[in-house]
């Protein structure tokens, strides 16, 4: 059988290196086959090398201990990338290739080598506690992780060649406002403004194409929500993750036959101050999205979107199903990219936010070039109890703020919660 997985070699990602030679890996069989059973791996070895009048080297037992370790109490080779919190995804192809997807560079090949059985094992291990496998009879394969990273694997005839699997992992602890400044995905001005207006009855939605960090972007402005707020938060694939202490999450179940829709009317009845969608795909979650929107329940609807500009994003809503005449609830698109840069010869992948606009009679309307004229902040006057051009000044007093302000997801909420509500 063997241990269907090795690390090993020079690539442009290198994991410490592990494989086994044939008499490690005949031992190492022998060990899993009595570790089947229970029992601790270091005294198993010993006791079976006695038995076996076989004797190895310190370096040999080390390798063969790990390579158990890996692959009973966790997933083989998997476990090294899972580990490594700059990775955003891990991908095996039906080669056995390992690659992964590396926040600052981009999509890099691993030294790390998966024989198609050992991969669909260590998947199935991976859904065992959602009670999902990958099988002949359902040979695709969605699942969220425990520790909420997303899974989708398949094999044929679905995939051609025989097996693919893709993790996606989410960082454990959320980035914040203030790194996603330092990281010029935004400009501190853009968050100031996000913070000034998110404080009214503002709904928005994040766009952006795959992989450009929408949830991420959404996950890091609700820190400036105030912590007394209740937020329901409705998602078919559950990655949002707020700071507030009255938060509640409910999820949509294909099996069950509750559908985004089903849980957006449910909120109805929930008192909601902030409710958040989650991602928009189809026209049905188009509909819940309009429905959350119109029904006033909430002082702001929130959600991620794929579109490459905020007129597309207006324009995919319309083909889904929106009236064009509703589009105006929207009051905030906010546009999100992945960018390629050559930085010497190497190329790496960076975040910008490239548009925020407020939407006037179903057109995008850019509001970072001229803030005073926002619409949005002439119907915070109330909100604040101060002019436009006060509001202005509260922006600019703002963003000066953000320069300074703690990195740190749960320092930067206390921080902006203290500046701002308590």
């Amino acid at each position: 059988m063997g241990i269907g997985w090795r690390i090993k070699g020079e690539a442009d990602y290198e994991a410490p290196e592990l494989s086994l030679s044939e008499t490690e890996e005949r031992v190492f069989d022998e060990l899993s086959q009595r570790l089947s059973e229970g029992g601790d791996a270091e005294k198993t070895l010993k006791r079976m090398c006695q038995q076996e009048n076989v004797l190895l080297a310190r370096d040999s037992a080390q390798r063969i201990l790990l390579a158990a370790k890996m692959n009973c109490d966790g997933f083989g080779a998997f476990d090294p990338f899972l580990e490594d919190d700059d990775l955003e995804e891990i991908t095996v192809d039906g080669r056995g290739t390992v690659r992964v997807y590396h926040r600052k560079k981009g999509w890099l090949k691993t030294n790390a080598f998966m024989e198609k059985e050992f991969a669909i094992n260590a998947v199935n291990r991976m859904a065992r506690p959602l009670g999902r496998r990958i099988t002949s009879q359902n040979p695709r394969l969605n699942a969220v992780l425990p520790n909420g990273s997303r899974l989708h694997a398949c094999i044929s005839p679905v995939a051609r060649s025989g097996f693919e699997a893709t993790v996606r992992r989410f960082r454990d602890k959320p980035f914040s406002v203030k790194e996603l400044v330092d990281n010029k995905t935004m400009t501190a001005e853009c968050a100031a403004f996000l913070w000034t207006v998110l404080f009214g009855d503002a709904s928005l939605l994040v766009c952006g194409t795959t992989g450009s960090g929408k949830t991420t972007t959404l996950n890091a402005l609700f820190s400036f929500i105030p912590r007394k707020e209740r937020v329901i938060i409705t998602e078919e694939t559950p990655e949002i993750n707020v700071p507030h202490e009255h938060a509640v999450r409910i999820v949509a179940n294909e099996e069950l036959d509750i559908t985004l829709k089903d849980l957006v009317k449910d909120t109805l009845r929930m008192r909601p101050d902030r409710v958040i969608i989650g991602e928009v795909r189809d026209a049905n979650e188009t509909t819940a999205l309009f429905d959350s929107l119109l029904a006033g329940q909430a002082r702001g609807t929130y959600a991620t979107f794929h579109a490459t500009t905020a007129q597309d994003a207006l324009k995919r809503l319309t083909a889904l199903g929106a009236r064009k005449e509703d589009l105006d609830a929207v009051n905030l698109v906010l546009v999100q990219k992945r960018i390629a840069v050559l930085d010497g010869k190497k190329q790496r992948e960076v975040r910008r936010v490239t548009e925020l606009c407020e939407v006037n009679n179903g057109i995008a309307v850019d509001v970072l070039e001229k803030p005073g004229k926002s619409a949005c902040l002439t119907q915070l006057t109330e909100n604040y109890g101060k002019t436009r051009k006060e509001l202005v000044a509260l922006v600019k007093q703002r963003a000066d703020w953000l320069e300074r302000a703690p990195s740190n997801h749960a320092e930067f909420f206390e921080a902006v919660q203290k500046e701002s509500y308590d």
